[in-house]
């Protein structure tokens, strides 16, 4: 959504310094025989213009097409939408740990899959961490278990080891999401998954 911002804003701007420079331009008569009111005729956009005045008198008319109407509401629509994401807080890259006082999601990861390379369930685990506005994290697990083990109890212990880990390890968790699946270790595959 960054570059799509920028794209936009670049353009406004561009925008912007055109109709300066012409502004100047013409309020200081610097091309003798221009008139401002020439200027759709000057740049070429005269047909742009004449399209736009008729779409600007329709709606003053209450005139409108059902197509015109809908492309209206769909860019008013946009418009929202687009401020909104602008307005919203990007997520943050790392994780807060106190106030502040952080860790790079990396380090996290690392913490989470030692916790669980602990846990003598686990076979194969594999992490994602997401930074949140606060303290913590959201971690997801994916942790393998040998065939015939109960999943239920297996993801409660994985899940109780990586907290307690966590915990002495000063690593707030904001939720902890564990998946548990049957892996058998000589193939690496999983079957089921709780």
């Amino acid at each position: 959504m960054r570059i799509f911002n920028r794209v936009v804003v670049v353009l406004l701007l561009a925008g912007l310094f055109v109709l300066g420079v012409f502004g100047v331009i013409y309020s200081f008569d610097l091309l003798p025989g221009y008139r401002l009111a020439e200027l759709p005729q000057t740049l070429g956009l005269s047909q742009v213009y004449d399209g736009a005045q008729g779409v600007v008198s329709d709606v003053e008319n209450g005139t409108l097409t059902e197509i015109a109407f809908l492309v209206l509401v769909g860019v008013a629509l946009l418009g929202l939408i687009l401020l909104i994401l602008e307005l919203k807080p990007p997520t943050p890259r790392r994780v807060e740990l106190q106030k502040g006082a952080y860790a790079t999601r990396s380090a996290v990861k690392n913490q989470v899959l030692a916790a669980a390379d602990q846990a003598p369930d686990a076979i194969n685990s594999s992490a994602r961490v997401k930074a949140r506005r606060g303290p913590g994290a959201k971690i997801k697990l994916k942790a393998g278990v040998r065939r015939g083990e109960d999943l239920r109890a297996a993801r409660s212990r994985i899940s109780e080891q990586v907290g307690e880990y966590l915990g002495t390890a000063g690593i707030p968790v904001n939720r902890l999401k564990v998946k548990v699946s049957e892996t058998d270790p000589r193939s690496g595959g999983g079957s089921r998954v709780n």
